[in-house]
């Protein structure tokens, strides 16, 4: 199995912010497969919590969610101190293209329904 490392150092630190439960749950599962430290959020809130208190190095945020959406998120991700800010960010969404991120250039964007190698591909590595 392919380990989703950066550049061969320790694995991915991965933070999913999705509040669907099972697309949650799934990506949670396979991208655990495949070797990165995954920790889950279930909205936009409880994901800020975790950008304020953890380093991650890659964001991967849902765009429609309640209390506070990926939007918002995104937004917040941005002026947090480089210390807390995500190294990098995809947002993924079932509802908006990938215009709806304009001016945004450092955002990846993963529209819905998306297919699992395209995502791990998007990551750096695989299950075989």
């Amino acid at each position: 199995m392919d380990e989703l490392s950066d550049k061969g150092r320790l694995k991915l630190k991965i933070l999913i912010v999705e509040d669907h439960t099972p697309t949650r749950l799934a990506m949670i599962k396979l991208i655990r497969d495949a070797g990165a430290d995954v920790t889950a959020a279930r909205d936009g809130e409880e994901g800020l919590g975790y950008l304020l208190t953890q380093k991650f190095d890659v964001l991967l945020t849902d765009l429609r969610m309640p209390k506070l959406d990926g939007f918002e998120l995104l937004t917040q991700a941005e002026n947090l101190p480089a210390s807390h800010r995500p190294a990098r960010v995809i947002a993924i969404s079932g509802e908006y293209e990938a215009g709806a991120l304009h001016g945004r250039a450092a955002v990846q964007f993963l529209p819905k329904p998306f297919n699992i190698d395209t995502l791990l591909d998007m990551l750096g590595g695989r299950p075989n």
